[in-house]
C-alpha cells in the first residue's frame, strides 16, 4: 500500500492537451478474445485513515482491490479473465497520441511477467483520495465529500506486441457523513466499465 497525497493530482493533468478525449481504441481491434489478464499495481492512498477504517489494514484493502476489481470486470464483460496484483517495475509508461495531445500510458514488461500472454489490461497507476467540497452558506450546510479514483491503462495483445486500446478513467462517490465500503465499491466498477467500454470486451 501506497499512502502518498504527492501522487494526488487534479484529472485534467491527465487531459492536458488532449481535447479532453478519453481514450483510444484500434479500429481493426473488432473480436473478442477467448479470455484476457488484468495487471493492476499496487493502489496508492491519499489518506491511511479511510483504508484503516473501511478494511481493518492495508494488506485487506490490496486484496480486496483486486477481488473487487475481477468482480466488477465480471459485470461489463462476458471474456473470461484473471486479475493480479504486480508491481510498478512490471509497467513501462509510454508516450500515446489522445486528441490533440499525448497521455502516458501504462504497458507491460513482458520479460517481467511469468505465465501471462495473450490480450492484458494493465492498469497502472491506482490513485485514491478524498475531496471535501466548498461550503458558501453563511447559515451552515452538510459537509459534501468524495472518494476519487483516477488511474491510466491500456489493453495490448502480448502475442503481437501490439496495443489495442488506452486511455484514462476517472470516477468519484459522493457522501456527506462518513465514507462506507460502499463508496469504494462503486468508483471501482465505474473504473471497469470505462477500462472495457467501446473495446471487443465490453459485454
Amino acid at each position: 500500500m501506497k499512502f502518498r497525497i504527492s501522487f494526488v493530482f487534479a484529472l485534467s493533468a491527465i487531459f492536458a492537451g488532449c481535447g479532453g478525449t478519453r481514450l483510444s481504441v484500434d479500429p481493426e481491434w473488432n473480436k473478442a478474445p477467448a479470455k484476457f489478464t488484468v495487471l493492476v499495481s499496487e493502489p496508492y492512498v491519499a489518506n491511511s485513515d479511510d483504508v484503516n477504517d473501511d478494511f481493518g489494514s492495508e494488506e485487506a484493502f490490496k486484496l480486496w482491490t483486486v477481488a473487487y476489481l475481477d468482480t466488477a470486470f465480471s459485470s461489463y464483460s462476458s471474456v473470461s479473465h484473471t486479475t493480479k496484483l504486480v508491481n510498478d517495475e512490471s509497467f513501462v509508461i509510454v508516450q500515446k497520441p489522445l486528441g490533440d495531445g499525448q497521455i502516458g500510458v501504462p504497458l507491460p514488461v513482458a520479460q517481467k511477467l511469468d505465465d501471462v500472454n495473450g490480450i492484458v489490461v494493465s492498469i497502472h497507476p491506482v490513485r485514491f483520495w478524498r475531496e471535501i467540497g466548498m461550503c458558501h452558506n453563511r447559515n451552515g450546510c452538510m459537509n459534501n465529500q468524495s472518494l476519487n479514483v483516477q488511474v491510466l491503462y491500456s489493453i495490448v495483445s502480448l502475442d503481437d506486441s501490439k496495443v489495442l486500446a488506452y486511455g484514462g478513467a476517472y470516477d468519484k462517490s459522493s457522501f456527506t457523513f462518513a465514507m462506507t465500503k460502499g463508496d469504494w465499491e462503486d468508483v471501482i466498477e465505474t473504473i471497469s466499465k470505462k477500462v472495457v467500454e467501446k473495446t471487443p470486451l465490453e459485454k
